[in-house]
């Protein structure tokens, strides 16, 4: 199924645009010294019944960090499948601190989606990773049925970023204490401490500071933040609000307006460019 130092093709497939004209074929790189489980990914994400499987993606394998390197220095993939337990070259002992410094050197390198499928148990290593910037965690116990619609999930975060930044790139707005640039997901606040925000954490802070009012409700959330179509399930915003709020140090006014269902972020303020 995938050899090592898989390359991509070079040319324009034209299937690859079939399923809708704005949304393309991501490139997927799954990073894992196990090629059993590097094929079932593969396999997972190329079902013909899956929303990903019809853009027949472009999927390459790694099997050790240093092989990945390569392409996060040409910086040429859209989609990582990143496991923990694996090593820098493919025939030394295999650690996890070896994948998570490389899950936080994509997150700090690159604009891609990141998932982390792995066999460690998802309770003690997803939520530091999750907070530093990953956008979902799979367990592989739990088998890889799920893989296809979070890969979806995120690549439509991904690529709707990637898409909006042509006309949003650049502004600046002060959100309270902090300074928010679209197209950077490193948000700073007037002390100079940072925090990386994930794909969908900037597209929420970027629809908020953009929009009139700086509100959203759920519906919004779930189709122009999470880019969900109104049949899947929803994530609740009351959820996803005070999280996002913990990780800036509860020091921005993200404020439910009564029953309404609706958040309003309060202390927008957009910096002049002159």
């Amino acid at each position: 199924m995938l050899t090592s130092d898989d390359e991509f093709d070079q040319g324009e497939d034209p299937k690859r645009h079939n399923t809708t004209d704005v949304m393309r074929a991501p490139r997927i790189l799954i990073v894992d010294d196990d090629k059993a489980d590097a094929d079932r990914i593969a396999i997972a994400l190329r079902s013909p019944s899956s929303k990903i499987g019809e853009l027949d993606c472009e999927i390459a394998w790694a099997k050790d960090v240093a092989s990945a390197r390569k392409h996060l220095e040409k910086d040429d993939i859209d989609l990582y499948f990143l496991d923990l337990d694996v090593s820098e070259r493919w025939w030394e002992p295999t650690q996890k601190e070896t994948g998570k410094a490389f899950v936080k050197a994509v997150i700090d390198s690159t604009n891609a989606g990141i998932i982390i499928c792995s066999n460690l148990p998802i309770d003690e290593e997803a939520p530091p990773l999750i907070e530093y910037g990953a956008d979902d965690y799979v367990e592989k116990s739990y088998g890889f049925l799920a893989i296809a619609p979070r890969a979806m999930s995120v690549w439509r975060r991904t690529h709707t970023e990637r898409r909006s930044k042509q006309s949003h790139s650049g502004r600046k707005f002060y959100v309270g204490n902090w300074m928010f640039t679209i197209g950077d997901r490193r948000i700073t606040d007037r002390s100079g401490n940072s925090e990386r925000l994930s794909i969908t954490e900037h597209i929420f802070l970027r629809h908020l500071c953009a929009v009139d009012g700086h509100a959203i409700d759920s519906e919004i959330f779930n189709i122009e933040v999470l880019r969900r179509e109104k049949h899947d399930k929803h994530v609740r915003l009351d959820v996803f609000v005070p999280r996002l709020r913990a990780k800036l140090n509860n020091t921005i006014d993200l404020v439910p307006q009564g029953r309404t269902g609706v958040y309003k972020l309060l202390g927008v303020e957009e910096v002049s460019s002159f």
